[in-house]
C-alpha cells in the first residue's frame, strides 16, 4: 500500500508538469532547421512570378503568337526570272555577250546578247491577308489566356500548398506534445508496475495509443515533405532549404453576392474566355476559307531581247486560276462545323463556370457557418481543458483513464479547430479561384 500511494503521487506530479508544459508547446512555431527560409505568401507569391518555369514557358509562346502576327500581316515577296543563251548551236560558244554587228541584225542573226527578264508579283484578293491577321490575332489572344489560366491555376496551387504546409506544422507539432507527454507517462506507469501500483494491461494500453500516435505523426511528416516538394517546384528552388510558412491569416468578409461571383467568373475566367476566343477563331477561320473562294491574282512585267515579236520587247501580263472545280468548298463545310463545334464548347465552358462557382460557394459558406458560430470563449475554454483535468485527477475525481481519455479530447478539439481554419483558407482560396477574382 506503501509503494502505491507513492507510485500515485509520482504520477500526479508528472501529469501536472505535462499539463502545464503542452500550452506553452502549441504557442510556439514548428522547431526550424539552421537551413529553414521563413517566407510569408506575398515572398513566395513574387518568387513563383519571377521563377516558374511553366510560366517562362507559357510567356515564349505568346511571345512566338506576336511573332506569326506580324507574319500573317507580311505581303508576298516579288519573284525575279532572268533567262539567257547557255549555249550557241550556230556558234559554238558559250554565253555569248556583246552587241550584234550590223550586218547580224540585218539578217536577223542575233548570236550574242539574248536574254529575257520577268518580275512578278502575286496579289492576294478578296481581303485574304486581312483575314489571316485576324486569324493570328486569334491565336495570340488564345495563348495570352492560356498564360492567364496557368497562372490561375499554379497561384492556387501556391497558396493552398502554402496554406497546408502551416497547419500541417502546427498539427505536427500538437501531435509530437502529446507524444512527448505519452512516452513520459508511460514510463512513469513502467515504473508503478514494477511496484504493483499499475496493472500490466494499462501500459500495455499506452503503449499501443503511443503507436497509432506515432503513425499519425508519420502520416503528417509525409505531407509536409510532398508540400516542400511541391513548394520547391513552383519556386524553381535550389537546394535543401525548409519552407517555413510564417503566418495564415484567418478573416471571414461578407461574402460577395452570389450574381455577383458567378458574373465574375464569366467575365474573368481564363478558361471562359479561351472557349469564347476559340468561337471567334473559328468564325474568323470560316471567313478566310470563304475568302479562298476568290483565286489569288499574278501580275508580271516582262523584257525579251532578241527573242519576240522585236527586239526589246517589253510587256505585261496576269494569270488567275479559273474556280470552276475547287472553290474550297470542303474546306469552307469543314469550317463551318468547327463554328458550331466551337459554340457548343462555349456553353459547355460556361455551364461548368456557374457549377464550379456554385460548389465554391457552397462550401465557404458552409466554413463561415461553422467558423462564426464558435463561441467566443471557445478556444479559451479549450486550452483549459487539459488544466481542468490535471486538478480533477490531483483531486481524485476522476480516474486516469477518464483523465487521458479527457486529454485526447483536448487534442482532437486543437486538430479539429486547425482543420477548421484551414478549410476556411483553402475554400476562401477555391472561390477566388473558380471565379478569377480576389475576393479575399
Amino acid at each position: 500500500m506503501k509503494y502505491r500511494k507513492i507510485t500515485e503521487k509520482l504520477i500526479a506530479v508528472l501529469l501536472v508538469s505535462w499539463s502545464m508544459v503542452a500550452p506553452k508547446g502549441l504557442a510556439q512555431s514548428a522547431g526550424a532547421a539552421p537551413d529553414t527560409l521563413r517566407q510569408t505568401l506575398p515572398q513566395l507569391e513574387q518568387q513563383f512570378l519571377e521563377r516558374n518555369f511553366q510560366l517562362l514557358a507559357q510567356r515564349y509562346q505568346i511571345s512566338a503568337a506576336e511573332a506569326n502576327v506580324i507574319q500573317a500581316g507580311l505581303r508576298y515577296n516579288p519573284n525575279v526570272q532572268f533567262q539567257t543563251n547557255f549555249f550557241n548551236p550556230q556558234t559554238g560558244k558559250f554565253f555569248q555577250y556583246g552587241q550584234n554587228s550590223a550586218a547580224d541584225v540585218a539578217n536577223s542573226q542575233f548570236n550574242k546578247g539574248g536574254m529575257t527578264i520577268q518580275v512578278q508579283q502575286l496579289l492576294m484578293l478578296a481581303g485574304k491577308r486581312s483575314k489571316l491577321v485576324a486569324v493570328a490575332e486569334s491565336n495570340r489572344a488564345l495563348a495570352n489566356l492560356a498564360f492567364r489560366d496557368v497562372l490561375r491555376t499554379l497561384r492556387f496551387q501556391l497558396h493552398a500548398t502554402y496554406a497546408n504546409l502551416f497547419y500541417d506544422l502546427q498539427a505536427l507539432e500538437l501531435l509530437q506534445q502529446e507524444q512527448s507527454r505519452q512516452q513520459q507517462l508511460i514510463e512513469s506507469y513502467r515504473i508503478a508496475q514494477r511496484t504493483g501500483g499499475v496493472a500490466p494491461y494499462e501500459v500495455t494500453r499506452l503503449e499501443a495509443a503511443l503507436r497509432d500516435l506515432k503513425a499519425s505523426i508519420a502520416d503528417y511528416r509525409t505531407q509536409i515533405a510532398d508540400e516542400q516538394a511541391t513548394l520547391r517546384v513552383l519556386l524553381r528552388q535550389v537546394g535543401n532549404q525548409f519552407i517555413l510558412p510564417t503566418e495564415v491569416p484567418v478573416v471571414t468578409p461578407p461574402l460577395p453576392p452570389i450574381s455577383v461571383a458567378i458574373d465574375s467568373a464569366l467575365h474573368n475566367r481564363p478558361d471562359a474566355g479561351i472557349a469564347q476566343e476559340q468561337t471567334t477563331y473559328a468564325q474568323r477561320s470560316l471567313s478566310l476559307e470563304k475568302a479562298r473562294r476568290t483565286p489569288d491574282l499574278l501580275v508580271g512585267f516582262t523584257f525579251d531581247k532578241y527573242g519576240n515579236a522585236f527586239n526589246n520587247f517589253t510587256g505585261l501580263y496576269t494569270a488567275m486560276d479559273l474556280p470552276i472545280r475547287n472553290r474550297n468548298q470542303g474546306a469552307i463545310k469543314a469550317a463551318e462545323l468547327s463554328v458550331k463545334s466551337a459554340q457548343a464548347g462555349l456553353d459547355n465552358q460556361q455551364t461548368i463556370v456557374q457549377s464550379d462557382v456554385l460548389n465554391a460557394y457552397d462550401k465557404l459558406s458552409t466554413y463561415y457557418d461553422q467558423f462564426n458560430t464558435l463561441p467566443a470563449d471557445y478556444i479559451n475554454r479549450l486550452q483549459n481543458i487539459s488544466v481542468e483535468a490535471t486538478r480533477s485527477y490531483n483531486a481524485r475525481t476522476i480516474g486516469l483513464l477518464d483523465y487521458l481519455d479527457k486529454i485526447r479530447t483536448y487534442q482532437q478539439a486543437q486538430l479539429n479547430l486547425i482543420n477548421l481554419r484551414n478549410n476556411l483558407f483553402q475554400s476562401q482560396q477555391l472561390l477566388n479561384f473558380t471565379t478569377a477574382t480576389r475576393f479575399f
